[in-house]
């Protein structure tokens, strides 16, 4: 279990089947009664939840306006606050400025926090996944690496780093661009160093695409381990469109095989437009939740002015990944919202999104 609160990946066991967790709400065994989070006008893509000490903070891939990691705090997740730039500097190996640092995930280790990331890498101008280090998970996280821990690059490069435990082993999941000739976009994983700032076994292929809803891609993936199961989450599709789904397959193991679901559990019409980039965390209360994004327009390719905003979204407490009820998440669908101040404050009594 990682320190603190157990983050994405965790292989921490959900509450038991048919209890009530720490805030008196069901916690299995009977429908879930807890609505979803969209935080309206957060523009968090590929986002990462990891809870430390009663307080939750949400990473997300890079804006013009918020720096290369913007971060958001919470405590109980009705309240968010932008605390800056997780990631103020970029490796020299690193393209600065271009918005191409994508998909951060932090881990705790023993004395701070490993932050998982994907930036430009300005000598072949591929993306790779890289690896920076903070004792506080708000940042700021200092890379001093002189090169990609991952770069991938006959198949054109690396992204979507994931972190993940089995026991005391770390594992990291991550996905091939698959975009060279010869190559398709692929969903791999590797044990890593007890410091998590290195590889300590080789990389192992998950999955592939080749069902028709895939559309000849899978990426984003986080590895849902927990009461002996491993559940490989990933997204598929055309990342700017409705076609974007968030799929599940069935793992062997930490390093698989794996087997993908026959359809998606999330898709356009029971999860907003386009849900992606999800990522399982457990709350300060122990209840299991699935952060991932949406856009917040019907047809974003067409929008100048499209984003992505976080939802979280209750998960089954055990078994396959499952978001029950389904979000129902509406375009402009207001559940939090950000003010001048840089706070998300929560306008409403407590609804669900739909």
């Amino acid at each position: 279990m990682r320190g603190g609160a157990p983050g994405a990946g965790t292989t921490a066991a959900g509450p038991s089947a048919g209890t009530t967790g720490p805030t008196g709400r069901a916690t299995g065994g009977t429908p879930d009664e807890r609505p979803a989070i969209a935080v309206h006008g957060s523009n968090l893509a590929d986002p990462f939840v990891l809870t430390v000490a009663g307080v939750s903070y949400a990473y997300g891939t890079n804006t013009p306006n918020a720096g290369n990691i913007p971060v958001l705090r919470s405590t109980g997740m009705q309240t968010w606050q932008s605390v800056g730039d997780a990631l103020p500097a970029l490796p020299r190996w690193a393209a600065a400025g271009q918005l191409l640092t994508w998909a951060p995930a932090v881990s705790p280790v023993a004395g701070g926090f490993v932050l998982y990331y994907s930036a430009r890498l300005s000598a072949l101008g591929i993306q790779c996944v890289s690896a920076a280090s903070s004792t506080s998970p708000a940042g700021p996280f200092v890379d001093v690496s002189a090169a990609p821990l991952i770069c991938q690059s006959e198949t054109g490069g690396s992204i979507d780093p994931s972190p993940y435990t089995a026991g005391t082993d770390r594992y990291l999941t991550w996905k091939s661009e698959g975009i060279r000739a010869g190559h398709v976009p692929t969903l791999w994983a590797a044990r890593m160093s007890a410091d998590g700032l290195g590889l300590a076994g080789p990389a192992v292929e998950l999955l592939h695409p080749g069902l028709p809803w895939q559309h000849g891609v899978v990426e984003g993936p986080a590895m849902l381990a927990r009461g002996g199961r491993f559940d490989l989450i990933y997204s598929a599709g055309d990342w700017h469109s409705p076609d974007y789904v968030t799929a599940a397959a069935a793992c062997a193991g930490p390093l698989g095989p794996c087997t993908a679901a026959p359809e998606p559990f999330l898709r356009t019409g029971n999860a907003g437009v386009g849900p992606g980039g999800a990522e399982p965390f457990v709350d300060a209360d122990g209840n299991w939740w699935l952060a991932f994004h949406t856009w917040n327009r019907k047809d974003p390719a067409s929008s100048p002015h499209a984003g992505r905003q976080l939802v979280l979204a209750p998960l089954s407490p055990s078994g396959p990944p499952a978001v029950l009820p389904a979000p129902r998440v509406l375009i402009g669908r207001t559940v939090t919202r950000l003010d001048p101040a840089g706070w998300m404050r929560r306008p409403m009594p407590s609804a669900p999104a739909g």
